[in-house]
């Protein structure tokens, strides 16, 4: 890697970890106000509401996921923020479709969450788009404004006494994404003016390819998605929303402990994409997989040994067993933020498949060890579920990686 290359990526690298951690900051502190004001029963019903919007995305981004950073330098970027665009406002008309025909299986705010989920998708596709073009500080800044935009709406509220349900929280999600969508638009403006300047037959067969490579990868994700966030609903339906709030709050800690390796992840990614070396690229991967996994050993180490007072004060006194989680996840943690590395090595050099495989076998694990241990152990059976279902997927991602070539 030549020397400007490597001056390059740092800056990419630190400017992605400020804002990941500013992001973090922010994020860490709208938990603190929203399980201090709405105790751990409405912490519980937040955390389902936007786990609910995150599996919408996960529907609204099947074209539009981070296969677009892969394909970004290699098509036409108007046609594929115009396909990814299409896709969103379908999947999202159907959804509200079906859940008018079926009233049965809505929740509560779902039609709102809806919309959130709209732009919280535009706002995905801009960000991709932009690191596909390695432009990492404007992706970055679309990435900020949501988190600073939420906390300072529901900070506002409460700074006169004003803030009080969960309705404040959704009100201030969805106004965040939706100017985050409008700096992605502002930035991307000369491709949004592209978007159909390819004629039909070009942009289907750009709807296949993003479909086939989309779908295998955003199939990955759902499965991954369910491996974080499907003991949520287990403990619910057995323990009770309070609890979810409690083992939330566990959860959203350590992908804060995360964001350090996911920084190196995204900006490796976004470099690798542009680079056919494998060599390089290979090497380069070892290097981002040890110093993630020894940077979140540490951080699990640092937030394991916190008294559980601490976490008390800082959340409430139904916060206690915050510690308990990070403890029991913490191998798990370690491991999976390291096999990020492993994972965007694989996506920039076009197999999706991989991951998909590894998080549908993860997911495997997380329903039958769910249903067995949460039943009986509450929040620590999720946790010690989560964890070996993490070591899973690490393990498939690390043997494929050292096979590849």
């Amino acid at each position: 890697m030549q020397f400007t290359d490597r001056i390059f990526m740092l800056r990419n690298i630190i400017n992605t970890l400020i804002t990941k951690f500013s992001s973090a900051v922010l994020g860490f502190l709208t938990i603190i106000l929203v399980s201090q004001i709405l105790g751990s029963q409405g912490k519980g019903e937040q955390a389902l509401i936007v786990y609910n919007i995150y599996l919408l995305l996960l529907l609204f981004t099947l074209l539009g996921n981070s296969t677009l950073i892969y394909l970004t330098p290699r098509k036409h970027n108007g046609s594929l923020l115009s396909v990814s665009i299409v896709w969103i406002l379908a999947m999202a008309v159907l959804s509200a479709l079906i859940f008018v025909c079926i009233p049965q299986i809505a929740t509560e705010y779902i039609f709102v969450s809806i919309a959130i989920g709209v732009f919280a998708a535009l706002s995905e596709v801009n960000q991709f788009i932009l690191l596909g073009k390695q432009e990492i500080k404007k992706a970055n800044n679309v990435k900020l404004i949501y988190p600073l935009v939420s906390l300072g709406y529901i900070f506002v509220l409460n700074l006169f006494s004003l803030f009080d349900s969960v309705t404040d929280c959704v009100i201030g999600m969805a106004v965040a994404y939706l100017l985050s969508t409008i700096l992605g638009i502002y930035y991307l403006k000369d491709d949004y003016k592209t978007l159909n300047t390819e004629n039909t037959k070009e942009k289907l067969a750009l709807s296949k390819l993003l479909f086939k490579l989309g779908a295998t990868k955003q199939a990955g994700s759902i499965a991954q998605s369910m491996n974080y966030r499907l003991s949520f609903y287990i403990i619910g339906f057995y323990c009770g929303e309070s609890l979810v709030g409690i083992y939330s709050n566990g959860i959203s800690i350590s992908e804060a402990i995360m964001l350090f390796g996911t920084s190196l992840a995204l900006v490796q990614y976004s470099h690798l994409s542009n680079n056919e070396n494998k060599t390089q690229s290979k090497r380069l991967t070892w290097k981002m997989s040890l110093i993630n996994g020894l940077f979140t050993l540490l951080a699990v180490l640092f937030f394991a040994l916190i008294p559980t007072d601490v976490y008390c004060f800082v959340f409430g006194d139904q916060f206690g067993e915050v510690r308990d989680v990070i403890r029991m996840l913490g191998f798990g943690i370690v491991l999976l933020s390291t096999a990020s590395n492993f994972t965007q090595y694989l996506y920039a050099r076009g197999n999706f498949k991989t991951t998909t495989i590894a998080s549908f076998i993860g997911l495997a694990a997380t329903l039958i060890l769910g249903f067995t241990l949460i039943p009986r152990y509450g929040i620590m059976g999720a946790a010690i579920t989560a964890s070996l279902s993490y070591t899973i997927s690490f393990a498939i991602e690390f043997i494929v990686f050292l096979k590849s070539k």
